[in-house]
């Protein structure tokens, strides 16, 4: 769900900061790279290093096919996925520009239809929906439309609600019916893995537009807090792994905290404990790369004619 939400994010941002302005290609991919690549790079090369010093060394193809396939190790996977909708990126925005917004819909149902298939040729449709971009395309493309697209804020109120509950409504039939694991299976065969990343989107992008619109205002001290979270979310999202995946080693193979209530509290107090850590990474690492980023918003667009029907 959380990667949804920033998969979603993505979209929604890139096309509010380039709204109607062209875009340099070039510059936009270096300018991510920059971005992206230290971080990344670092965490991939300690992950191999752990797995060479646990006796599971990765294999040289799952870090060279990374850039296609989900082989990255832990959470730098989902990073590939953002490359790819980089590259992606500048074709559906000049889809939107000339043909408005059902031609991304109908990419979103070009994506749920290849899923459709996937599930009725093997049995299952969570592989194809979760770990690859045939899954992720409906968070960015969603969150590109709820980005570009004028809704009024009551339509807007009603699309958010109904699609929480949808959102609500299918992930506890999908709970029921043995989860994310399928009670320890491989994949799950439900058929709501065909529709779950388009719920998914449509829930985080409208809520991510609605409190974008929202006229009330947060405390000063809690806007500034959540700024720099923001800021820091990049070393939050791919160094956390580490010390979580020392916890499971550690604490969860001999314990196990079985009351979710307490289980919520030690997760929040864990995130802050973190938030430090994180907050040095950016500082002190991230931070001196992205002066290198180079402008890649040239003037604004000019609005094409629409398609004749």
């Amino acid at each position: 769900m959380i990667v949804a939400l920033f998969m979603t994010l993505s979209g929604f941002l890139f096309a509010k900061l380039v709204g109607n302005h062209g875009i340099d290609f070039p510059n936009f991919l270096w300018s991510r790279a920059v971005r992206l690549g230290p971080l990344l790079a670092v965490c991939i090369a300690a992950w191999v290093i752990i797995a060479w010093l646990a006796g599971a060394p990765l294999p040289l193809s799952d870090i060279l096919g990374g850039f296609v396939f989900p082989t990255w190790p832990r959470g730098t996977w989902t990073i590939s996925i953002e490359l790819q909708f980089y590259l992606l990126f500048p074709l559906l925005l000049l889809l939107f520009r000339r043909h408005g917004p059902f031609m991304l819909i109908a990419v979103v149902a070009g994506a749920m239809l290849l899923r459709f298939d996937w599930w009725r040729t093997y049995g299952e449709a969570q592989h194809i929906a979760y770990w690859t971009i045939f899954g992720r395309i409906d968070q960015f493309v969603f969150g590109m439309l709820f980005a570009l697209v004028s809704i009024r804020r009551n339509v807007l109120s009603i699309v958010t609600a109904t699609a929480f509950a949808a959102f609500l409504v299918l992930w506890t039939e999908l709970d029921r019916m043995g989860g994310y694991t399928h009670f320890g299976d491989a994949a799950s065969p439900s058929p709501l893995w065909i529709v779950l990343p388009a719920v998914e989107a449509i829930t985080w992008g409208s809520l991510i537009a609605w409190y974008d619109g929202a006229s009330f205002k947060m405390p000063a001290w809690l806007d500034r807090a959540l700024a720099k979270v923001g800021e820091w979310s990049y070393s939050i999202y791919l160094l956390h792994f580490f010390p979580a995946v020392l916890l499971r080693n550690v604490f969860w193979d001999h314990a196990s905290i079985g009351n979710f209530y307490l289980a919520l509290i030690v997760a929040n107090l864990a995130f802050l404990a973190f938030l430090p850590v994180a907050g040095l990474s950016y500082n002190y690492f991230e931070k001196f790369f992205l002066a290198y980023r180079r402008r890649y918003l040239r003037e604004p667009a000019i609005a094409a004619e629409p398609a004749p029907r």
